[in-house]
């Protein structure tokens, strides 16, 4: 207990020094502290892979790509045009914050200095990611409907082979609705301490990046259902799987190598060597 309390105290030390930096500002802790996390750590992740992407180097990581022979390394015309769409959208989700302001107060997220229990970030979390699951499932099934399927979603899978940067390419439309809201949701709905909900864009920024990366390294989350997403177009629709599963949107994914390389692993063999497949295209 009293490691506990210590390391609360800790952490609200930390959390103090942040309001700080923001003269304890409100306002500008919600809408510059959160716009901050989330472009910075957009950045910080996609800062890696723009090297790798570009250079093609360090050779050796090219063992963890999932579509061995594609993008290695991105036209760089092709990797500037997406990341002017990129972060722009980046910067649109900034914007929302700053509109959003007034109806997170009011839903009783703050900032105040003394952090919450816990006990709630686990709630919290898990409470995001079911929204996040229905939001982002629905609203990408719906992107692929046919009659508006060129307009909106078409432009995101113009990477069949994704990179990290990719998680942002797309329409703003797209963007606000399936990228920005299914994360910001969860925490105006829980009302829930900002230094939960920092943790979480952070995290969710991380993630995303990720799983559009079509890199599998050891000790990472699995991209390869999100990846199979971008192969065939037609499945996999969600996050989590869930969704997926419960309207049987995964049942070819099921059926492939991808499912079984959709584990994180640890040490240096590459997943394609853990679970080669009989298909030379699909190593």
């Amino acid at each position: 207990m009293e490691f506990l309390s210590a390391a609360r105290s800790f952490f609200e030390l930390q959390w103090s020094k942040v309001l700080d930096m923001f003269d304890n500002d409100e306002k500008s802790v919600f809408v510059i502290g959160t716009s901050m996390v989330l472009f910075l750590s957009f950045c910080a992740i996609n800062s890696f892979f723009m090297v790798l992407d570009l250079s093609g180097k360090p050779k050796f990581l090219h063992r963890y790509k999932i579509q061995k022979d594609k993008n290695i390394p991105v036209d760089a015309s092709r990797y500037i045009q997406c990341c002017r769409v990129s972060l722009t959208n980046e910067l649109l989700s900034c914007l929302m914050i700053w509109l959003l302001y007034p109806i997170m107060r009011e839903s009783g997220m703050s900032c105040q200095n003394r952090l919450p229990p816990i006990w709630r970030l686990p709630i919290d979390f898990y409470a995001f990611l079911i929204v996040v699951e229905i939001m982002f499932y629905y609203s990408h099934r719906f992107f692929h409907l046919p009659w508006i399927y060129k307009y909106i979603h078409k432009k995101h899978h113009e990477w069949i082979a994704p990179i990290s940067l990719a998680a942002s390419y797309a329409h703003p439309v797209e963007h606000l609705v399936s990228n920005f809201f299914p994360l910001i949701v969860g925490p105006i709905l829980m009302g829930s301490h900002l230094s939960i909900v920092w943790i979480w864009l952070a995290m969710s920024q991380i993630s995303t990046c990720l799983n559009h990366s079509d890199y599998h390294f050891p000790f990472q989350s699995s991209p390869q259902f999100h990846d199979y997403h971008h192969i065939k177009f037609n499945e996999c629709y969600g996050v989590t799987g869930w969704l997926d599963n419960f309207h049987k949107t995964s049942v070819q994914f099921k059926e492939s190598i991808y499912c079984k390389r959709h584990v994180t692993f640890y040490g240096l063999t590459p997943i394609t060597e853990r679970f080669p497949s009989k298909h030379k295209k699909e190593n």
